[in-house]
């Protein structure tokens, strides 16, 4: 009898010394969740590679402008690069992009930035990096500043160039921004900014801004160049540019191809033709003579044997000419003509 009154008293003080035990009253810690963008459990992203292992283009790029100038600084200098993507993407209907972008921006301040999908493991292996991006609301794409924010300390020491597009804001701000974000960095004082406005320029811009940084390109030998070469009947003859935005974007032009333009009499002093495109246009009252080249309404080449008084973009002139007959014979005689240009 005394065994079974025991058996009970003995399950009663197991459950007590159970329901008083230490691990019963600590509270459930749960795990730390990963911040939105930290890439610690990420694959890397690998850069699409080029010849030249130098350099590394980075960019993100919603309506396609920020691309457009990274394939030209990727052409010139054949190198690796590597588009910034966000996690998602962003509205195509613009003012509904720049409410989330203004929102991102925000969250930003309190140090939230927003998830991206690109990542790196490092960047040992270049010597620059060139970093681009579209300006919202007169600062740095929110992507590209996740993207940042996240590789600080594998940025730490490296050369970084920023090149950037916008409507019509500046790139004061975002270079600053650029500054915090990797403080490590050198971020190089030579910027490159494209509106709306002069995206058209895009690429004699992008080489003049690669000879500011001291990068040789081929495309630099050719914008030194100011030499042309006119082709007529099989036989050549060359002509000198003169240093404007107009022929810069005329050589780029011709750096990628000879062009050829049928031309014909006009008023008995000079020979014209359709380029077949628009160059930038500087118009001022100009005065011609023999040789003359100039650019008519942006998208026409003139070359003068005559004389005339007109608004023009200058060009340059033909080497060697200074009479009428002189031109004449260059260009074949009066009648229509196919005169094709090419770089010396």
């Amino acid at each position: 009898m005394k065994k079974i009154f025991m058996l009970p008293l003995m399950l009663l003080a197991l459950l007590s010394l159970t329901a008083c035990s230490p691990a019963a009253n600590e509270p459930v810690i749960p795990e730390t969740p990963e911040q939105p963008g930290s890439g610690d459990s990420e694959e890397p992203t690998a850069p699409t590679p080029g010849s030249n292992r130098q350099y590394l283009v980075l960019f993100t790029s919603r309506s396609g402008n920020t691309e457009e100038i990274a394939h030209e600084i990727r052409t010139q200098l054949d190198c690796d690069m590597l588009e910034v993507v966000p996690e998602t993407a962003y509205e195509e209907e613009y003012n509904a992009m720049l409410e989330r972008a203004r929102e991102e921006l925000e969250a930003i301040q309190q140090g939230q930035y927003p998830a991206i999908k690109t990542f790196m493991d490092d960047f040992d292996n270049y010597d620059l990096i060139f970093v681009g991006y579209p300006i919202w609301h007169g600062s740095m794409a929110t992507t590209m500043q996740s993207f940042l924010h996240t590789h600080s300390s594998k940025l730490a020491g490296k050369r970084i160039a920023l090149f950037a597009t916008s409507g019509s804001s500046g790139i004061t701000t975002s270079v600053r921004e650029a500054e915090e974000l990797c403080p490590g960095s050198e971020i190089l004082e030579h910027t490159l900014l494209l509106t709306s406005s002069s995206l058209s320029q895009a690429g004699s811009r992008v080489t003049s801004w690669l000879e500011q940084l001291n990068i040789h390109t081929e495309n630099n030998d050719d914008m030194e160049n100011n030499t042309i070469r006119l082709t007529v009947n099989g036989a050549s003859f060359t002509a000198t540019l003169i240093e404007n935005p107009s022929t810069n974007a005329l050589k780029e032009r011709l750096a990628q191809g000879s062009i050829s333009i049928r031309m014909n009499d006009y008023g008995n002093m000079e020979k014209v033709g359709s380029l077949g495109f628009s160059l930038p246009r500087n118009d001022s009252q100009t005065t011609t003579g023999p040789g003359d080249l100039v650019l008519y309404q942006g998208n026409s080449l003139v070359i003068f044997y005559g004389s005339n008084s007109w608004s023009y973009t200058r060009l340059g002139k033909v080497d060697g000419v200074s009479t009428r007959e002189e031109m004449l014979d260059l260009l074949g005689g009066t009648g229509d003509v196919t005169v094709t240009l090419s770089l010396d």
